[in-house]
């Protein structure tokens, strides 16, 4: 546990050391596109989320509401993912893999 703590802070302190060497501006247009790349990753998940989980938990389309079967399984599915997302991203983050950093190079 201290080692990924060390990791995490060597890679929060890196990306510090870099935004204080940059100009404002610089910095200004690192943040909004830091930004924009973490909500385009929120709404890409949040889509991959609806459709598995619609996929998975409806069959038919009698009613325009939910059927409690098909409400209780939306729940575990939903509640899954998250849990399947966070635990992924913990793993990225103990072996020191910056979440975005592939992104970045390709932008």
């Amino acid at each position: 546990l201290a080692l990924d703590i060390k990791r995490e802070t060597s890679t929060d302190m890196d990306f510090q050391q870099m935004m204080a060497g940059m100009p404002a501006g610089e910095q200004q247009k690192l943040m909004v596109m830091l930004e924009e790349m973490q909500l385009k990753e929120q709404v890409t998940m949040y889509n991959s989320l609806v459709e598995r989980c619609f996929a998975n938990c409806t069959s038919t389309f009698r009613s325009k509401n939910l059927d409690e079967r098909e409400e209780k399984c939306i729940v575990r599915c939903t509640q899954k993912f998250i849990k399947a997302s966070a635990r992924a991203g913990q793993t990225f983050q103990s072996m020191g893999v910056p979440m975005m950093g592939g992104q970045a190079a390709g932008a």
